[in-house]
C-alpha cells in the first residue's frame, strides 16, 4: 500500500512545477509567428474538444481577423500546455500528459496539434477523519462534506479543505495546527482513500501590540479599532477584523497586522501593527456643465476643504461652497448653498459614528425667479456596526424655508406651484448582509428594514409614517463557487398619514413597475393613478421575487425570473385577487460594476387582464 504524506505548501509547488516545467512546445524557429489555420485534438475521451479549446489562449484564425490576425506564440502554448494539464490533473487525470506542436500548412500558416495521453481517472474513496481535539470535530466534518465518494480525484480540492480545517483550529486558539493529507489505495479499483490527520499543537494567546508609522495619528485611534486583546484566545478572523477596521477609519493608505517570530512557534506572540498614514487635509474641486430643459447651458461650481484626521484624534471636518449659474448670452446665478461637515468616529467612547451636517442656501433673486428663497437645516446621522454583517442607523433631518418679497396671500399657492415642501423627520433603519458578493450574490442573505416618521411634533408640512422591509436569499445549487444561483425577495411597503386629514405627497409614496420591481410592466406605472390616468404611486406595497440564475459562456449569463405583487391606496383595499403576475426571461454581460442585463417580462393574464410584454435594459440584478 502506497502512503504519500504532503501538505499545502508542497502540492502548490508540486501542481506548478509539474504543469510549466511538463515540456515545452515543439515549435519550429519558423513558426513561432505564423498563422494559426487549424486547431487538432487527439487522444482525448473524457473531455470534448470545444472543452479543451476553451482552456487555450491559442485560437484558430478566422476570415473576420483582418487586421489583428491568430497567430502562433511560444509563451501562450507553454501556458495552453499547462492550462490543459491542469484541467485533467483537477479531474482525477494524475498521470495525464499534454504536448503541442505545430506542423507548417502554408506558407507563413500553421496546424496546431495538442496530443493527449489521458491515463486513468482516480476518483475519491472513504473519506476518513483522524486526530485533532473533540470541540472541534463537528464542525471539521462539516467540511469534509463537500468531498464525496467516487467523485474525481482533486489535490486542490482536498488541499481547500486542509486549509479549512486548519483555519477553524486558528480561530480558535491553534495557529500552529497542522493537517496532513494521507492518501491509500482503496479498496475499489483506481480509487483512494483520503485521511485528514489533525494534529491540533499548543493553545496560543493574543500578547501584545506595539505601533510603527503613528505620526499623525494619536496611538488609541487604531487600538480602540482592534478585536484583539492581550491574554485572550489567539483567533486568526479577529486579526483579519482587526485589519479591517483600522483600514476603514480611512486614514491609512496601508496597514499590517503581524505577529512577531512566528517560526519560535510563541505560546504568546507578540503583534506590530504597521500603517502609512495618508495626508489629513484635502482640497477639491468640481465644475459640471449641463443642458437645461429650458435649453440654456447651466454651470454647476462645487469646492471643497477637509480634514480627515482633526488634531490626531480620527475626526473629520469639511466645508464645501456650491454655486449653479444659467449661462445664455451672460452669466446668471441661479443657487447657491454653504455646507458644514463633522464627524465623530467614536461617539460617547462607544464604535458609534456621529455624523452631522447643517446647510445654508441664501437664495438668489433674478429674472427667472420672482421671489428669493432662503433655506437652512441639517441632518444628524448615528450609525453603529454590531456585526461584520450588520449595521443600524438612527437620522434626524430639520429643514427650515423662509420666501421673501412675496404677498402673504400668495405664499401657500406658491410653495405649491414650485413643490416646496418644509420636511423633519427622524429615521430609524438596520441591514443584515451576508452576500459574498453584492454584484453577483452567490450564496448568503440580504435583510433591510426601514422606517421613517415625518412632521408630527417637529413641525413642517408634511405628517405621516413610512416603513419598508426586503429580505433576499441567495441559495447556490453548485457545490462550487459558479453561478448557479436561485434567488428569492420578498418586499412589503407601507404609509400612513399621522391623522386622517394628512395626506401622503407624491414623492413619498411607493411606485411599482419595471426593471427592479415587476418585469413586463412601465417604469412605475402600476396601482392607483391620479384623474389624468399618471401613475399616483400608492400607500401599500407587496413585491415577490422568484429568480433562477446561471452563467452561459464567457462573461454571459441568464436567467429565467417569476414576479408577483401590486400596489393598494390603503391597507383595507389588499386582496391577493389583485395581485399581478409576470415571468419571462433575460441575459445579462458581467462587468467590473456589475452585470448588465436585457430582461423580457410577459404579464400572465388574470381574469381580465390583458397578456402583454416588455423589455427592460438595466444595470446590476434586480435584487
Amino acid at each position: 500500500m502506497l502512503n504519500i504524506v504532503t501538505n499545502r505548501f508542497l502540492h502548490l509547488v508540486f501542481i506548478l512545477l509539474g504543469l510549466i516545467l511538463w515540456g515545452t512546445p515543439a515549435l519550429a524557429d519558423n513558426q513561432k509567428n505564423s498563422v494559426i489555420e487549424k486547431i487538432k485534438i487527439e487522444g482525448n475521451s473524457y473531455f470534448s474538444d470545444g472543452k479543451i479549446k476553451d482552456q487555450m489562449s491559442l485560437k484558430e484564425n478566422r476570415w473576420y481577423n483582418l487586421f489583428k490576425k491568430r497567430r502562433l506564440s511560444l509563451k501562450k502554448a507553454e501556458l495552453d500546455q499547462a492550462s490543459i494539464n491542469f484541467l485533467y490533473h483537477t479531474h482525477g487525470f494524475l498521470g495525464a500528459e499534454c504536448e503541442i506542436n505545430a506542423e507548417e500548412r502554408k506558407k507563413n500558416s500553421c496546424l496546431v496539434k495538442v496530443k493527449i495521453k489521458e491515463g486513468i481517472q482516480t476518483k475519491l474513496g472513504k473519506i476518513i477523519l483522524k486526530g485533532g481535539l473533540p470541540e472541534f470535530e463537528e464542525k471539521a466534518r462539516k467540511r469534509l462534506k463537500s468531498l464525496k465518494e467516487g467523485e474525481p480525484f482533486n489535490w486542490n480540492k482536498l488541499d481547500e479543505v486542509a486549509f479549512d480545517i486548519k483555519t477553524i483550529y486558528a480561530n480558535n486558539g491553534h495557529p500552529y495546527a497542522d493537517v496532513q493529507i494521507l492518501v491509500s489505495e482503496g479498496e475499489v479499483r483506481f480509487t483512494s482513500d483520503v485521511t485528514f490527520e489533525v494534529d491540533e499543537d499548543k493553545k496560543v494567546f493574543f500578547g501584545k501590540v506595539t505601533y510603527q508609522g503613528l505620526k499623525l495619528t494619536k496611538q488609541n485611534m487604531a487600538s480602540r479599532e482592534l478585536t484583539i486583546k492581550e491574554g485572550e484566545i489567539y483567533s486568526r478572523e479577529r486579526i483579519m477584523d482587526s485589519q479591517q477596521r483600522v483600514y476603514s477609519t480611512g486614514l491609512f493608505s496601508y496597514i499590517s497586522l503581524k505577529a512577531k517570530d512566528v517560526e519560535q512557534k510563541p505560546d504568546k506572540p507578540d503583534f506590530v501593527l504597521r500603517v502609512i498614514e495618508r495626508k489629513p487635509t484635502y482640497i477639491s474641486i468640481r465644475t459640471e456643465l449641463a443642458q437645461n430643459q429650458q435649453e440654456y447651458l447651466t454651470l454647476d461650481f462645487t469646492g471643497e476643504w477637509g480634514n480627515r484626521n482633526l488634531f490626531g484624534t480620527s475626526r473629520k471636518i469639511g466645508i464645501s461652497a456650491y454655486y449653479g449659474f444659467k449661462i445664455v448670452q451672460d452669466i446668471e446665478r441661479l443657487s447657491n448653498r454653504f455646507t458644514l461637515r463633522y464627524v465623530e468616529p467614536w461617539f460617547l467612547g462607544t464604535r458609534t459614528l456621529l455624523d452631522l451636517d447643517v446647510y445654508y442656501e441664501p437664495g438668489v433673486k433674478s429674472s427667472v425667479q420672482k421671489y428669493r428663497i432662503e433655506s437652512y437645516g441639517g441632518n444628524i446621522n448615528f450609525s453603529r456596526e454590531y456585526t461584520r454583517y450588520t449595521k443600524v442607523w438612527l437620522t434626524h433631518s430639520y429643514q427650515q424655508v423662509n420666501i421673501y418679497s412675496i404677498p402673504p396671500e400668495e405664499l401657500e399657492t406658491y410653495k405649491e406651484e414650485k413643490g416646496i415642501n418644509i420636511r423633519r423627520k427622524i429615521i430609524l433603519s438596520g441591514e443584515k448582509d451576508t452576500r459574498s458578493n453584492i454584484f453577483i450574490p452567490l450564496d448568503g442573505s440580504f435583510t433591510q428594514l426601514y422606517t421613517e416618521y415625518v412632521g408630527g411634533f417637529m413641525g413642517g408640512d408634511n405628517n405621516f409614517f413610512k416603513m419598508g422591509f426586503s429580505w433576499s436569499r441567495y441559495n447556490n445549487l453548485s457545490r462550487r463557487k459558479t453561478l448557479n444561483v436561485l434567488a428569492t425577495r420578498v418586499k412589503f411597503g407601507y404609509a400612513v398619514g399621522l391623522t386622517r386629514a394628512d395626506r401622503i405627497p407624491t414623492f413619498d409614496r411607493f411606485y411599482m413597475g419595471g426593471a427592479s420591481t415587476m418585469r413586463g410592466y412601465k417604469e412605475n406605472n402600476m396601482g392607483p393613478t391620479d384623474e389624468g390616468g399618471d401613475p399616483a404611486g400608492g400607500k401599500v406595497m407587496i413585491v415577490g421575487n422568484l429568480e433562477y440564475r446561471r452563467a452561459l459562456f464567457w462573461k454571459f449569463g441568464y436567467t429565467i425570473f417569476v414576479d408577483v405583487g401590486n400596489l393598494w391606496e390603503e391597507i383595507r383595499h389588499v386582496n391577493t385577487k389583485n395581485f399581478k403576475l409576470t415571468s419571462g426571461l433575460g441575459i445579462q454581460f458581467f462587468t467590473p460594476v456589475g452585470p448588465l442585463r436585457l430582461d423580457y417580462g410577459r404579464q400572465i393574464p388574470i381574469k381580465e387582464s390583458p397578456q402583454t410584454g416588455r423589455f427592460h435594459l438595466s444595470i446590476l440584478y434586480a435584487f
